[in-house]
């Protein structure tokens, strides 16, 4: 009997979640347009270029080997230009940098040392940076060849992995997009909506039905997790299909790692509708805890590069953890036990949320 009560509280849960399409369509459209948005800038380098535009006065072989090398670039797309009218759409804002090899260039680059003049527009700062800091490698090469001498140090890079292939940004994203979709799912739809009910009398008509409260709870939580699951596959799928990542791990420890973050964020969406009186007011609250662990618990970048200051701040995120167990075991092949801090941390979350929750928690 129990059974079915709870099958059907869970289709209960299910119809209402889909009922409101603009929940449905951001909860998994918004990852997905997030993966889809990281992959292609990051794969498809056509999609991340800059214009130079390159006045060649001097037409040396010198000139010409630094433009070549320039224009063999991933990321720059090298526009020949005469020197006025590159000067006069710079001045307009029409473009961020124009190089410059002045009549002579090649001769003085034999005897004495040549200039390469580089203007740019101030506004486009970053773009300056990143165009001479290529133009600079660029130049190092050719003077090197100048005086016919290998380069006497080098720097040879070997990824210092477990693995045979380097990490990639979009296997390292992959595990923080999982865990912050499960993040939103979890805290805003059992936060805000729990508070919904008991605003619109909802859970107080629940008290007075045969309806256990245990059963209702649960029928939530089984909801939540069938929509993180359906999360989790949707965007391994596409980053399996479309960027070739794949997990490293056992899929089973990555889904009990999962099911770990899920209840505390379960557990933590109950918090918050513990103290909230409002819609309104749980949604703010949701968000105070939302936005802090989206930008510091490593879902875009590792968590370790943000400022000593943060750290400790850092480690107390539930997010962080998450994040943390889930990815190792993704891309690093780790086991349960090899994660087993990280998952005893938000065992302590789920603990401590719970604890509030009964404390607080009002049906009325």
């Amino acid at each position: 009997m129990k059974w079915q009560m709870l099958m059907q509280q869970i289709r209960l849960e299910m119809k209402l979640f889909l009922r409101e399409k603009r929940t449905v369509l951001w909860t998994f459209l918004f990852p997905v347009f997030l993966i889809l948005t990281f992959g292609l800038l990051l794969t498809e380098p056509d999609l991340l270029r800059f214009d130079i535009q390159v006045v060649d006065e001097d037409h040396s072989p010198q000139s010409q080997q630094i433009v070549g090398a320039l224009a063999a670039l991933p990321v720059v797309n090298v526009e020949p230009a005469g020197r006025d009218e590159a000067l006069i759409k710079l001045r307009a804002g029409e473009g961020s940098v124009v190089i410059v090899f002045a009549s002579g260039f090649g001769a003085a680059a034999t005897v004495d040392s040549a200039i390469v003049e580089l203007y740019y527009d101030p506004a486009q700062e970053p773009v300056r940076e990143l165009v001479s800091s290529l133009l600079r490698q660029v130049i190092d090469e050719q003077n090197w060849a100048l005086i016919k001498r290998s380069k006497p140090i080098n720097i040879h890079e070997t990824a210092a992995t477990l693995f045979q292939e380097r990490l990639r940004f979009m296997d390292f994203l992959v595990p923080g997009l999982i865990g912050f979709s499960l993040m939103f799912t979890c805290l805003y739809s059992i936060g805000i909506v729990v508070v919904s009910y008991r605003e619109k009398g909802n859970l107080r008509r629940f008290a007075v039905t045969p309806l256990p409260k245990s059963i209702f709870i649960w029928g939530q939580i089984l909801n939540r997790y069938m929509i993180v699951l359906m999360q989790a596959v949707l965007i391994i799928g596409l980053a399996m299909l479309l960027f070739e990542v794949r997990i490293v791990g056992r899929v089973f420890d990555f889904f009990v790692a999962l099911t770990i973050g899920m209840i505390t964020f379960i557990a933590l969406g109950y918090a918050v509708a513990s103290i909230a009186k409002t819609p309104e007011s749980a949604s703010g609250i949701a968000n105070l805890l939302f936005i802090p662990m989206t930008m510091l618990s490593g879902v875009y970048f590792p968590a370790d590069s943000l400022p000593g200051f943060l750290q400790p701040f850092v480690k107390i995120l539930p997010l962080t953890h998450l994040v943390n167990a889930i990815r190792e075991i993704f891309n690093r092949g780790a086991s349960l036990p090899d994660v087993s801090t990280e998952l005893l941390i938000l065992g302590l979350w789920i603990v401590a949320c719970l604890l509030f929750s009964i404390n607080r928690f009002k049906w009325e």
